[in-house]
């Protein structure tokens, strides 16, 4: 009993201790960072999050570029260009039959229905919202509102449309305000909750940026709506799964919506992203312009979401980031509790959960932005540690 004891003490300082690193930027309102090109001084991007040197930026046309310098004090930035990416290829016939779907149905519930029941069970999405205190100041009133923030209406059609599209998708609301330094770590057990009760196949964060709403309006079908920008975090072991789906996502939005994508921003944290081999953060629109924007925009994203994981678009020779469908299921394992026996497994997990945790803390020491960070570090982990000790022996 007592093995047990100590081997899930360790499991909830690796699972509640995250090494978060610089995830978001908690400047002045209405700030945000301006990225230019360093060969030519041309502005590549806004972004109201923290950037870093060695970030990348994947540009709605497909130009890779690597961020090369920062000045905090004016948050500006310089990237350098790296190299044209191209995208998973599709198979446009596939594509073709899918679109012709939706025009007639108006949405792919049929199509999905084919599937073998085993694929069914697969497609589950979870939902949630780091800061849902993020709101719309044309359509709420204000930028911020705790609690009930107006990007939990757009999650909310996110899921709504992934429902009408044959794919389960699980919502939890549950607020993580203040929208501080901390947010990451409160929705970090919501997420956990998700993929241990769930075990969705994806996990989507749902944002909205707070840069000048220009940087963000668009049309889709003829109907007003809002950009998105995809955020994957550099540091977490799942990165190259992570970002694989961003490029599936964005070769089928580029097919069937070309105006929906607007990039993919590569930040140093991690974004809660390291719990499940398919987890991405979304910035559907900005704060300045209406909500309902980002509420149209969040229906088509469900299509294209659905159709980048369960459309079996992706032609089969184009690489590890053009599996999809059952295909990539298969390949690619969630994050969930193992069904099988744990007898005499006590030692080997305690020697695995010791290497990490000594891995993890000497990467935490060379990767944070000092000893101040390290400290803050140790402070929160005490806290959970006393926290759990303290309902541990509640229980008694």
């Amino acid at each position: 009993m007592k093995k047990n004891k100590t081997v899930y003490i360790l499991l909830l300082i690796l699972l509640t201790t995250q090494f978060v690193i610089a995830d978001d930027w908690y400047g002045e309102k209405g700030g945000y960072y301006e990225v230019y090109d360093v060969d030519d001084n041309k502005i590549l991007f806004k972004i109201a999050r923290e950037v870093s040197k060695d970030d990348q930026y994947l540009s709605g046309d497909n130009k890779m570029y690597k961020v090369v310098k920062t000045n905090k004090q004016n948050q500006t930035a310089y990237a350098k260009f790296v190299e044209d990416i191209l995208l998973p290829e599709i198979d446009e016939e596939i594509l073709s039959n899918i679109r012709l779907t939706l025009q007639d149905e108006s949405n792919m519930s049929s199509i999905l229905a084919q599937a073998k029941e085993d694929d069914k069970n697969k497609r589950k999405v979870g939902i949630y919202a780091t800061h849902t205190s993020e709101s719309f100041i044309p359509s709420d009133g204000e930028e911020s509102t705790e609690g009930k923030g107006g990007i939990l209406k757009v999650a909310e059609k996110l899921r709504r449309g992934f429902e009408s599209n044959g794919v389960k998708a699980i919502f939890d609301d549950t607020p993580h305000d203040p929208h501080d330094a901390g947010a990451y770590k409160r929705s970090r057990r919501t997420a956990l909750q998700i993929i241990r009760k769930q075990q969705p196949t994806a996990l989507i964060d749902v944002h909205r940026d707070a840069v000048p709403a220009e940087e963000y309006l668009t049309e889709i079908d003829g109907k007003p709506a809002a950009k998105v920008r995809l955020v994957v975090g550099r540091r977490n072991q799942n990165f190259k799964a992570n970002e694989d789906m961003a490029k599936n996502i964005k070769a089928v939005a580029d097919k069937m919506y070309p105006e929906m994508i607007k990039d993919v921003f590569y930040g140093k944290g991690d974004y809660n992203q390291d719990l499940t081999p398919r987890a991405l953060l979304t910035e559907v629109g900005t704060y300045k312009h209406m909500r309902e924007r980002s509420e149209e925009t969040a229906g088509y994203l469900s299509e294209v979401i659905t159709i980048a994981l369960f459309g079996d678009v992706f032609k089969k020779d184009g690489g590890p980031a053009a599996t999809g469908g059952g295909d990539a299921a298969k390949q690619i394992k969630l994050n969930k509790p193992s069904s099988q026996s744990s007898k005499g497994a006590g030692a080997g997990i305690l020697g695995i959960l010791a290497v990490a945790i000594i891995g993890g803390a000497g990467f935490l020491f060379l990767s944070s932005g000092g000893v101040e960070e390290w400290r803050a570090k140790i402070s929160n982990f005490k806290q959970e540690f006393t926290n759990f000790l303290g309902r541990s022996r509640g229980k008694k």
